[in-house]
Order: structure tokens, then C-alpha cells, then sequence
């Protein structure tokens, strides 16, 4: 949820430039900008809703003041969840400031969001309609929520996972895709402890993390494969290696913990929006802006990831890390 809330306190700038060079100052046009994930495992639902503003003088200023940009309570935010059966529901947001955004271009630390503590399923479909109440202006925007999916690779109820250094052969991790999912994240976390010479111990993490996936289509209906050969772990584990010599010199051992593996999965609206965001390969500089928000500008659309329990490492590989001198991992005990 945090790196959720980071991204919503990011993403406004894409769609904002801010020009003092000349007079750029015309009637005012009424733009709300909305940015929004849903994920039915979160119990908290954010909206980051603003209004686009133009004053006379620098526009950087105007942005350090909250009532530039923030329509506070004079609107109306609904989500209106329509079943696969039963009856539609309404859900109705409040308001709610975080003060954890980091000094920038807009008002911080304390931002206003919308928010609502609502259950959602994810057979269900979302429209999202602001109005605001003193002027009557409407944005509307949709999205699907992504359905659940597995891990089938390592096998439901593996306890266990290896890499033995010794195997050279290609090896895979598999996942059935999801339902309304586009692009896909594979991550592995290597977990582990470390003692130093003050006796203190520190449990610390590694990441080993895969290309993105982006699936053909978003009916669920294939798996996607990610390979590796073992060698990859142990290069990963490089990383428990500290640069700094004095650091590496004060760490007496390292204890192989645990194997987590993740899968992260973002909508279909979400990945158009990346797309249209990244780096341009061909000869045209700007791109089109892209939104899915009717009337207004930015994103709503929607997120999920799946964990497996914790893997023990098997002692094979445990072995091998521990043949590492540099690493100074210790001897498995089993």
C-alpha cells in the first residue's frame, strides 16, 4: 500500500508543465485530473483527484498552495460497483490527508485524498463518477478488476527449493495468467540473516527480479514461463556483499534463510499508460497524452499480486552458498 500511495503522489507531474516565459492565460476551463488503482486485497482504496490550474505569475508558486489544485469537499466521489449478479452498489468516498509526501514541485507533506474502506470483488465491474457540487462538472471513468491466479511451477505444496550450482540445465518458474491482467512482474526474495562482530543480528533481503511479461491477451486462458539456469541465484547473492570493505570486514557469518516468490500484475488501462509514457523509440519527441478519465485526465484502472509461503532453501544449495568463501555464508546444519 505505501508504494501504492508513493505512485499517486507521483504521478500528477506526468500530466502538468508549468510555463512563465510568456502569457499563456485564457477563460478557465474546468479540468479534473484523477489517478486511481483498484485492488480488491487492499482494505483501503485512494483516489488522488485534482484540479488543473493557470494564473497570472509563476505557476510554480501557485502550486506550493493547496487550494490550486485541490477541489477539498466541494465534490462528490462514487463508485458505483455493478455485480455479475444481484444489484448494483454505491460506494461512496471521503476525504482523508496523508502528510508522508516528500517536498516537490506541489503542496506537501499534507495532501488530500479520497478514500473508502469498501469490500470489492473482483467479478464485479467499477465506474467511478466525480461531481462537483457547486458547479455541476462530472469526470466518469472504469475499470475490471484483475482476478485472482497461482504459481503452478515450483508445484502447489513444494516446501522446499533448490538451485544446486552444479546443475547447468534451464529451469522454470510458471504462472497461470490472470483474468483482466496485461503486464507482468516476477520477483524472488532471498532472505537472510547476518551476525557481526558486535553479536548483532540483522535480517536483511535480496532481490531478483525478472523482465516484465506482457500477456497476448487478458482472458486467462495460458501460462507464462520465466527461465533461468541456477547460476542466476548465485549471482543475485553477490548483492549480500558489501562494497564497503570496513562493513564487509565487520560481518562474522550469513545464515540462508527463506525463498519468497511474487508475482505483481497491473490492468490493461494501467499498461496503455505506460506505453504511451515511456521513452519514444521512433523519430516523433512527444507522444500523446493518454487518459481514460471521460471529461478529464489521467488514470483509473487497477493492480494485484499474489505471494507463495516462504520456500526453505534446500541444503544443497545452502552448501554451495557456503562454498562461496567471500560471502561467508555458514555450513548447513542439516
Amino acid at each position: 500500500m505505501k508504494k501504492l500511495i508513493r505512485f499517486l503522489f507521483l504521478l500528477p507531474g506526468l500530466f502538468v508543465s508549468c510555463e512563465t516565459d510568456f502569457n499563456v492565460i485564457a477563460n478557465y476551463k474546468e479540468v479534473a485530473i484523477v489517478y486511481g488503482l483498484l485492488n480488491q486485497n487492499d482494505s483501503i482504496h485512494y483516489l488522488r483527484i485534482s484540479k488543473a490550474f493557470l494564473g497570472d505569475g509563476n505557476a510554480l508558486t501557485y502550486a506550493q498552495v493547496a487550494d490550486s489544485s485541490s477541489f477539498g469537499s466541494d465534490i462528490t466521489v462514487v463508485l458505483n460497483e455493478t455485480p455479475t449478479s444481484g444489484p448494483e452498489k454505491e460506494i461512496v468516498f471521503d476525504t482523508v490527508t496523508l502528510f508522508n509526501k516528500e517536498t516537490g514541485v506541489f503542496y506537501s507533506p499534507g495532501q488530500l485524498f479520497y478514500f473508502s474502506k469498501a469490500k470489492l470483488s473482483e467479478s464485479s465491474s467499477y465506474k467511478l463518477k466525480i461531481t462537483n457540487k457547486k458547479t455541476g462538472y462530472e469526470v466518469s471513468s472504469q475499470t475490471n478488476l484483475i482476478h485472482n491466479f497461482s504459481i503452478s511451477k515450483p508445484l502447489s505444496g513444494s516446501t522446499v527449493i533448490s538451485f544446486k550450482r552444479s546443475s547447468t540445465s534451464k529451469n522454470k518458474f510458471t504462472w497461470q495468467n490472470a483474468i483482466n491482467g496485461r503486464r507482468y512482474q516476477f520477483k524472488v526474495y532471498f532472505n537472510y540473516k547476518e551476525l557481526d562482530i558486535k553479536d548483532d543480528t540483522t535480517y536483511k533481503r535480496v532481490l531478483w527480479l525478472f523482465p516484465e511479461h506482457i500477456a497476448e491477451s487478458i482472458d486467462g486462458d495460458y501460462k507464462i514461463d520465466e527461465t533461468y539456469v541456477n547460476e542466476d541465484f548465485f549471482k543475485i547473492c553477490t548483492k549480500t556483499y558489501y562494497t564497503d570493505k570496513a562493513k564487509e570486514d565487520s560481518i562474522v557469518a550469513r545464515f540462508a534463510s527463506t525463498i519468497e516468490l511474487e508475482v505483481a500484475v497491473i490492468g490493461d488501462e494501467f499498461n496503455t499508460y505506460l506505453e504511451a509514457n515511456g521513452p519514444s523509440t521512433g523519430v516523433l519527441i512527444e507522444k500523446p497524452v493518454y487518459s481514460n478519465i471521460t471529461n478529464g485526465l489521467g488514470l483509473f484502472s487497477s493492480v494485484y499480486e499474489i505471494r507463495r509461503a516462504p520456500l526453505e532453501l534446500g541444503p544443497e544449495t545452502v552448501l554451495d552458498l557456503h562454498a562461496i568463501d567471500s560471502l561467508k555464508f555458514a555450513k548447513p546444519t542439516k
